[in-house]
C-alpha cells in the first residue's frame, strides 16, 4: 500500500506573528480567511439552501479558504509560541484583560515534528493523538519554522474512501456532548468550553426531561469572532449567533458520508442524531483520524503481504486438497439447503399461523370500536367471541414451541400414575366427539388386561393419543370413521389411530417427525408442523416406538407401542 508524500501535509503559509503583536491586532488577523473575508461564520456552518455562502470551488485543497484557527509566534523564522482559540475562549471565561501582547499568553512549551523525520503521514497523527493537540508545527534541523499540520489537512490528504465507508459514525463519535439552550448567555458558553476543554458547545431545545433537539451549534470561532467585533458577551445569547439549520448525522452514516459533508459545507464538526432528531453525540475531524489508527493500518498490509508470499507457494497443494473434497462438500451443501428450506418453512408457518388470528382480532377490535352504538349484542359477542378463539389459537402455537423445547431428553421428569388404559382411552374419545363439527364416527376396540392399571405419565400420554387422533380427524373426509384400537400384553400396550384421510406422500414420509415439517398435501390445512415432534419426543421420554403407514387417499395408520412399568 502506498500511502502519499507527507509533505502535502504541511500547511506552509500559516498565520504568524512576532510576540511583541498586541493580541487585539492578533485576533482581528485570525478574523481573516484565506480567500474571503468572514462575518461571524454562519455562513460556512451551515445546511440552508438559501445561505449567502460565496461560490467557492470545493476542491480536495480547501487550506486556501479555511480561517485560521491559530496563531505561531516567531523571531526570525524561529518558532517561539503558539495561540489558538482554545486559549482565546478560556480568556474570555476567566473575564482575563486582552489587551496585552502576544507573549504574555502564548504557549512556549510546543510539540514539534522535525521535516527529516516525517517519514508518513502517521508520524504527525500519532503526535497529535499522544499529546491532544490540534496543530503540530513543523520545523527544519535548524528548528526554523517550515509549516503547521492539522486533523484537517491531514484528512484531506488521507481521504481513504473505502476504509471511512466501511465505518460508522455511531462507532467513532463523542457521545459526551456539551449543550445548552438558546437563552445561553455567550459569555457562560465560553466558560463551559474552558470547563470542559470542548471547541463547541449544541444548542438544543429540550422537549421533555431526557430529550434534547439540536436546533444550532456555537464554536470557539464564534466567540473569538465576536470578541473581535466588540460584542458584549454578557448579553449575546446564544440564538443570535449560533449556526443554524444544523446538518445532522445518523449513527448509522458512514464515515465517508461524513467526511464528504465536512469538505462540501467547510465545517469540522458535525451533530449526530436519532430518527427522531434527539442529540445522541457530535463528530470532529479528530474522531475521523482516530478510526484511521497508524499501527493497524501498517499490521494488516503487513500481515496481507506476508500471507500473500506464503500462500502462493500452498495454493498448489490447497487446490489438489479441495478438489478431494469436493464430493465432501457437496454433500454438506445439499444438507445445508435441505436446513435453510426447513428454516424457511418454519418461518412461513409461523407467518400464516400468527397472521390469521391477528387479522382477525384486529378486524373483530376494529369493528367492535367504529360501529359500537350500530352493533347489536349478539354481534358483538360474535366478534367477541372471534377474538378469543383468535387469541387461543395464537396461545396453543406459542405452548406447542415451548413444549417443544421441554421435551428434549434429560430437560423434563415424568409423573406416573395408576391409568386404566381402556378407561382412559374411551373418556378421551368422548371428549373429541363433543368438540368433532364434522359428523366423524369413532371407534374403540380393546384386547388384553382391560381392567388392569399401569403406570404412565397421564400429560404425556394424553398429549400423544389427543395429537394422533386430532390429525386423524383433521385430514379425514366428514362422516368417515376414526378408529382406536388398543393391545394390552403382558409386558406392552399397542395404540392404533387409523383413518380414512388424504395420506402421507412417500417423499414426506422420511420427514414427518421433524420439527417444523408439513406435508406436502397438507398445506390448506391448518397446523403448525410441530404436534408430531412433541409426539415423537414424548414417545422417546417414555421408551416406545412410533411408526405408521400411509396411502394416498386411503388413510393412515400411526401404531403406538410402548412398554408397561418402564
Amino acid at each position: 500500500m502506498d500511502f502519499p508524500n507527507p509533505e502535502q501535509a504541511i500547511d506552509c503559509q500559516p498565520l504568524t506573528v512576532s510576540p511583541n503583536t498586541s493580541l487585539l491586532e492578533m485576533l482581528s488577523l485570525m478574523n481573516q480567511v484565506r480567500g474571503r473575508n468572514s462575518i461571524l461564520h454562519h455562513q460556512t456552518e451551515t445546511n440552508c439552501k438559501d445561505s449567502t455562502l460565496p461560490d467557492v470551488a470545493l476542491s480536495s485543497d480547501l487550506a486556501e479558504h479555511e480561517v485560521n484557527s491559530c496563531v505561531l509566534v516567531v523571531v526570525e523564522d524561529y518558532l517561539k509560541g503558539i495561540v489558538t482559540e482554545r486559549d482565546i475562549v478560556k480568556l474570555v471565561a476567566t473575564g482575563q484583560n486582552l489587551n496585552v501582547p502576544v507573549s504574555a499568553i502564548m504557549t512556549q512549551k510546543l510539540t514539534t515534528l522535525s521535516l527529516s523525520e516525517f517519514k508518513d503521514v502517521f508520524d504527525a497523527l500519532t503526535l497529535l493523538r499522544q499529546h491532544r493537540i490540534r496543530h503540530l508545527p513543523i520545523v527544519d534541523n535548524q528548528e526554523k519554522l517550515i509549516g503547521i499540520v492539522t486533523p484537517g489537512t491531514i484528512r484531506r490528504l488521507l481521504q481513504p474512501a473505502s476504509l471511512l465507508a466501511m465505518r460508522r459514525v455511531g462507532d467513532v463519535m463523542t457521545k459526551k456532548v456539551i449543550h445548552a439552550a438558546a437563552s445561553t448567555s455567550i459569555l457562560h458558553l465560553a466558560q463551559l468550553m474552558n470547563q470542559h476543554q470542548v471547541s463547541s458547545i449544541v444548542i438544543t431545545s429540550q422537549q421533555n426531561y431526557h430529550q434534547f433537539i439540536p436546533v444550532g451549534i456555537v464554536t470557539e470561532r464564534d466567540i473569538v469572532q465576536l470578541q473581535i467585533l466588540g460584542g458584549d458577551l454578557a448579553e449575546t445569547w446564544a440564538e443570535t449567533v449560533m449556526s443554524q439549520p444544523l446538518f445532522c448525522l445518523h449513527p448509522e452514516d458512514s464515515l465517508w458520508l461524513a467526511h464528504q459533508q465536512m469538505q462540501q459545507r467547510l465545517v469540522r464538526r458535525l451533530v449526530v442524531v436519532d430518527t427522531a432528531g434527539e442529540l445522541l453525540g457530535i463528530l470532529t475531524q479528530s474522531n475521523i483520524l482516530r478510526s484511521l489508527d497508524p499501527i493497524e493500518l501498517y499490521n494488516v498490509v503487513e500481515t496481507l503481504q506476508q500471507v500473500v508470499e506464503n500462500q502462493t507457494t500452498e495454493l498448489v497443494q490447497a487446490n489438489q486438497q479441495l478438489r478431494q473434497q469436493t464430493e465432501e462438500m457437496y454433500h454438506a451443501l445439499e444438507k445445508e439447503q435441505e436446513l435453510n428450506k426447513l428454516k424457511s418453512q418454519f418461518i412461513s408457518m409461523v407467518f400464516h399461523e400468527f397472521r390469521n388470528p391477528l387479522s382477525a382480532i384486529i378486524m373483530s377490535a376494529q369493528t367492535i370500536q367504529i360501529h359500537d352504538d350500530r352493533l347489536s349484542e349478539a354481534r358483538k359477542s360474535k366478534f367477541l367471541e372471534q377474538i378469543q378463539d383468535s387469541a387461543q389459537q395464537m396461545l396453543r402455537l406459542i405452548e406447542d414451541l415451548l413444549v417443544i423445547g421441554r421435551t428434549e431428553p434429560g430437560k423434563v421428569q415424568a409423573n406416573p400414575v395408576p391409568i386404566n388404559l381402556a378407561y382412559f382411552c374411551q373418556q378421551l374419545l368422548a371428549e373429541l366427539q363433543i368438540s368433532d363439527e364434522r359428523g366423524h364416527d369413532f371407534s374403540f376396540t380393546c384386547q388384553g388386561k382391560q381392567d388392569s392399571f399401569f403406570n404412565f405419565d397421564e400429560q404425556w400420554l394424553r398429549y400423544i393419543l389427543s395429537n394422533l387422533l386430532s390429525n386423524a380427524l383433521k385430514y379425514s373426509p366428514p362422516g368417515t370413521t376414526v378408529k382406536l384400537r388398543l393391545s394390552i400384553d403382558t409386558d406392552q400396550a399397542i395404540f392404533q389411530i387409523i383413518d380414512r384421510g388424504i395420506g402421507i406422500l412417500p417423499q414426506d414420509q422420511l420427514n414427518l417427525f421433524e420439527p417444523f415439517y408439513r406435508g406436502q398435501n397438507a398445506h390448506k390445512i391448518s397446523g403448525s408442523g410441530l404436534g408430531l415432534a412433541i409426539v415423537k419426543n414424548y414417545v422417546n421420554l417414555l421408551k416406545g416406538q412410533i411408526s405408521f403407514t400411509s396411502e394416498i387417499g386411503v388413510g393412515t395408520t400411526f401404531t403406538l407401542i410402548l412398554p408397561l412399568n418402564a
